[in-house]
């Protein structure tokens, strides 16, 4: 009785065990790698005509009855190749990538294995058959061999049932779709690379036919490339444009297969190396490149499911293919690929320039192949932007150092002076840019809000308040509140120029969580100064305070018998004298005598207009205006949404003009690029 040499149990047991599909694939791999052998051993060089490998998958719900077939019509198990499948790490096909040991994992997945192969020795064709599995007495039992009456065909048939641990049992393809996929996957180089004979696999019944099922999605076949790498020596890259589907279930797009012996032993995602979307004349397909070399050959594992090179030598590896790859075999889509990210980084700076502090060209460099779109860009250039900034911050602060020392103002100081100044006015214009292009797409979108109010013809819904109020303010939120981690964001220039640094108000809050008070009336906005009393101390007193109301555009009627101007009464009554939430928390005094600017934001129409008849205009020329009186100090205004747009549109027309910009007409997109500027200039 022939017997496995060897302690085959802890052998079995030190095993990596499986944690995905492709794992738990290895025990079949291993066997229709063993099919592909004995197919080329007995047809030699027309192994890939006459050789076939059937797989068949069935009962994949049941862990117990579990079962794999792989036959083939290759030599068979004759003498001397049984005796090398008795002996464990053999050498026997260690010229073909063999190690050995692939029929341990049999072991160490299945209950049992049941293997049946014809086979001709000495001109008489023999059928032997044994058991393989842990269960038994030892791991070969129930061994027979007899003659085969008449003639039949050479070849091995191995029934694997059963799965033996969870881990196989958790990892086991239970999907034709998955095991298809890792099929193709795991036997890529030998369907492309045309060494494989035809392998039908059947699961439950439904079955995919390879090479056919690959070479269905190979759309261009790439000139053979070999090189000589100074650090992993003769290196062959095979290379292919296939349908995007053959990286559908892959991590990534374009795939880099390092092969040995013609198997493929890991995929890795090359789409940060390579950055093209996509390749191909039509530049709709997929990059997959097989490299081969003696140095990946000799540094497999047992198990030929990983190298025994470090992650870094396999990213070195890559690296170096993906190059050769892209100067001699995609260098077109390369070049045009780089003129569209060069296209895409001037749009993003045009928007942000404040991220324009280097040439485009330059900027490119510094930015990932992949990164062709405004968010990559930035994810990228924000730490070069910092280091700019520090340098240049660096750079004025050593000249100040220097003048403000005993220095004398010698021409190298001078030359560093203007360096400086030129350093500072350039990103002064950025920083300009990004504002202006921000104000000016605010305006705007004001702007045709008022537009569309207008078209609807007084069917106006009640929300409208709300929208314009948010667009110039959030709602709901406290400015400098001591709980925030932020400031609130907002726009309150286009009320006033002087509140656009404002940190401290209330928008559409209820007064008792600002207020000293248990009030629930809700304020529209309310602005107070954060340099009188706020930050000084709570011996200061507030002296100002600015209130707004926003009535919803083209508004003409209100209800319970509105007047101008009275609800700001309640709300001054109930500042005046009182006390607001400062940044750290305390409360701080208004001043008996502060002064109320008070803006309502609304149309000239209907109930307002018959109110504010007896008002003169305002100096602005936004409204109407009168001066408050009696118990109150300080102005009322009535401004117009239409006169709001306008004026700050007038004010910000300067900002425009020296970014090189204008407001949008009609039919213009809403920001219009500035004239590019060359590299050369740039630098």
């Amino acid at each position: 009785m022939a017997q496995l040499v060897g302690d085959v149990k802890n052998r079995v047991k030190r095993l990596p065990k499986p944690s995905n599909i492709a794992d738990g694939l290895q025990p079949v791999f291993e066997a229709v790698s063993n099919a592909v052998h004995a197919i080329s051993d007995l047809h030699g060089s027309l192994a890939k005509e006459r050789g076939k490998v059937l797989v068949d998958f069935q009962n994949t719900k049941e862990r117990e009855n579990y079962s794999v077939t792989v036959s083939d019509n290759g030599i068979g198990l004759e003498d001397e190749r049984f005796t090398a499948f008795c002996t464990t790490d053999t050498d026997f096909k260690i010229e073909r990538g063999g190690k050995g040991v692939g029929r341990l994992l049999w072991l160490d997945a299945f209950s049992k294995t049941r293997i049946v192969s014809i086979y001709r020795q000495n001109g008489v064709l023999k059928r032997r058959s044994f058991d393989f599995g842990l269960s038994g007495p030892e791991p070969i039992y129930n061994e027979s061999i007899e003659e085969v009456v008449g003639d039949a065909d050479t070849g091995t048939v191995v029934t694997m049932t059963g799965l033996r641990s969870n881990s196989y049992a958790s990892s086991m393809p239970v999907q034709y779709a998955a095991t298809i996929k890792h099929f193709g996957s795991h036997f890529l180089a030998d369907f492309l690379l045309g060494e494989a004979p035809e392998m039908v696999v059947t699961f439950e019944k439904k079955s995919a036919s390879f090479p056919e099922a690959v070479k269905e999605l190979l759309v261009e076949t790439k000139p053979v490339l070999e090189f000589t790498s100074e650090q992993f020596g003769e290196l062959r890259l095979d290379s292919y444009i296939m349908k995007p589907q053959a990286s559908a279930d892959l991590d990534g797009v374009h795939q880099l297969h390092l092969v040995s012996s013609g198997r493929t032993v890991q995929t890795r995602k090359i789409d940060g190396l390579i950055g093209v979307k996509r390749v191909g004349v039509e530049q709709d397909g997929v990059f997959h490149a097989c490299v081969s070399g003696h140095y990946l050959d000799e540094r497999v594992n047992q198990e030929r499911t990983q190298f025994n090179f470090s992650e870094k030598t396999a990213e070195e590896i890559t690296k170096e293919c993906v190059e050769k790859a892209k100067s001699e075999l995609i260098s077109d889509e390369v070049k045009s690929y780089e003129v569209f990210r060069l296209e895409q980084l001037e749009d993003f700076v045009d928007l942000y320039p404040s991220f324009g502090f280097a040439s485009s060209e330059t900027l490119l460099g510094k930015t990932p192949i992949n990164a062709d779109n405004h968010e990559a860009f930035a994810k990228s250039l924000i730490p070069h932007k910092i280091r700019a900034d520090k340098e240049r911050r660096e750079l004025v602060q050593s000249v100040l150092d220097r003048l403000t020392g005993d220095e004398d103002i010698n021409p190298d100081l001078a030359e560093e002076i203007r360096l400086a100044a030129e350093e500072a006015t350039r990103d002064e214009n950025r920083q300009l840019m990004e504002y202006v292009l921000r104000r000016k797409f605010i305006i705007e979108i004001l702007h045709a809000l008022l537009g569309k109010v207008r078209n609807l013809n007084g069917n106006l819904d009640t929300h409208l308040e709300n929208t314009f109020h948010q667009l110039i303010c959030p709602m709901r939120v406290i400015g400098g509140d001591p709980a925030r981690t932020e400031p609130v964001s907002h726009d309150l220039w286009l009320l006033d120029e002087r509140l656009a640094p404002a940190a401290y108000f209330a928008s559409d809050a209820m007064t008792k969580d600002f207020l000293d008070d248990d009030g629930k009336e809700r304020v529209d906005l309310m602005v107070w100064d954060k340099i009188h009393g706020l930050g000084l101390g709570t011996e200061d007193r507030l002296e100002r305070v600015l209130l707004v109301e926003f009535k919803r555009p083209e508004r003409s009627s209100y209800k319970n018998d509105y007047v101008v101007g009275r609800q700001m009464n309640r709300y001054m009554e109930r500042l005046k004298e009182g006390k607001i939430r400062s940044y750290n928390g305390e409360f701080v005094e208004l001043s008996k005598d502060v002064v109320f600017h008070c803006y309502i934001v609304a149309d000239l129409v209907g109930d307002i207009k018959t109110d504010t008849q007896g008002w003169p205009d305002s100096p602005s020329g936004r409204g109407k205006f009168n001066y408050l009186s009696g118990d109150f100090r300080g102005t009322m205004e009535v401004i117009e949404w239409k006169e709001l747009v306008r004026d700050a549109k007038v004010r910000n027309q300067n900002f425009l003009e020296a970014a090189s910009l204008s407001f949008t007409r009609k039919g213009d997109p809403i920001f219009k690029p500035k004239a590019k500027v060359s590299s050369e200039a740039a630098e």
